[in-house]
């Protein structure tokens, strides 16, 4: 989370970042804003959970990240079309970079029908809004957004297989919590490398520009360090809700 936020921070003009990672352990992240230490407190409570937790610096909902492609995409504040534009545009990207793999997914359109949910409202996974990615009816793209400086940050999680079971745990027993479609169910096992270069190659193509890969730099990795120290390694933060 500290480097998603450390690229928009220092996002140059004229300038996008398209990240793609994975993480080195199951981890729950909870949303700028979303409740978190006492649906914790009572998952913990149940029996040792092997997992870490984060905030992120965006709003949404829990996410489980596992057997997962995390993005994390960062443009100028009012480009493709401010943060609405750039939601459905970017979630567009992912959509054609997935049919590019064979999945059938689709963009969720606007509708009286389809309106954001509060941070309290349940997993990421569980109900897809305007903009998202969705396939077979259940949401197979969870993302959210963050205005950093002069940049809108969009990240999000692309699932690869697995049910985001452990989020069951941070829910009442009585709370229904609808599974996420996985491109695993949709075009069979998939590796990580191949949905990355699957995106990365829809993104050249639709947004057009010259792309390079790029390593961190001396300075950027500095303020990871400064956004670790201050927020993001801190209970403080993880738990301020």
């Amino acid at each position: 989370m500290a480097r998603d936020e450390a690229l928009a921070s220092g996002l140059e003009n004229g300038h996008g970042v398209l990240r793609l990672y994975s993480w080195v352990r199951p981890t729950i992240s909870f949303g700028r804003n979303e409740p978190a230490r006492v649906r914790w407190q009572a998952a913990r409570g149940d029996e040792d959970i092997d997992l870490a937790v984060v905030r992120r610096p965006t709003g949404g909902r829990a996410v489980l990240h596992d057997a997962e492609v995390t993005y994390a995409a960062i443009v100028p504040q009012r480009a493709l079309g401010g943060p609405r534009g750039a939601y459905v545009a970017i979630n567009r990207v992912l959509a054609a970079g997935l049919r590019a793999l064979g999945a059938d997914v689709s963009v969720v359109e606007p509708s009286a029908d389809v309106v954001p949910l509060p941070p309290d409202a349940g997993p990421c996974f569980q109900s897809p809004v305007a903009g998202e990615l969705v396939a077979r009816g259940r949401k197979l793209v969870g993302s959210a957004q963050a205005r950093i400086g002069g940049a809108l940050l969009q990240h999000g999680s692309i699932i690869l297989s697995g049910d985001q079971r452990a989020l069951r745990r941070l829910e009442p027993a009585a709370t229904p919590v609808t599974p996420p479609a996985t491109l695993e169910e949709l075009i069979g096992p998939v590796e990580f490398d191949v949905v990355v270069e699957a995106v990365a190659g829809a993104a050249a193509e639709m947004l057009g520009g010259s792309w390079e890969r790029s390593a961190w730099s001396p300075t950027e990795a500095r303020t990871v360090a400064r956004l670790r120290a201050e927020r993001y390694d801190l209970e403080e933060w993880t738990f301020r809700r």
